[in-house]
């Protein structure tokens, strides 16, 4: 996917009218995003005890933290990959 001029990225296409999916791509779709949300809380849950339990950090910083530009990028990449790969699971 490349960038447009303005530094955001395309707009990605449309997937579906969800009447035209069969079910089985709605699930595989739900799977994969409820198969993210659990291994993504685990792991943030499991860094945020260590940090708090090492007193690295205290829940406050973690709770006030701002990421800064290249931060930012690199987290709407990550969220444009998830889309993507949705929307192909929709697609198919």
């Amino acid at each position: 996917m490349s960038d447009r001029s303005d530094g955001l990225p395309e707009r990605l296409a449309r997937p579906r009218q969800l009447t035209e999916l069969t079910q089985d791509q709605t699930v595989a779709a739900l799977l994969r995003l409820a198969m993210e949300v659990a291994v993504l809380r685990d792991r943030l849950r499991t860094q945020e005890q260590l940090l708090v339990k090492h007193g690295v950090l205290s829940d406050d910083e973690i709770d006030s933290f701002a990421p800064d530009a290249d931060e930012q990028a690199q987290r709407l990449q990550t969220k444009t990959d998830l889309i993507e790969r949705l929307i192909s699971d929709l697609s198919e």
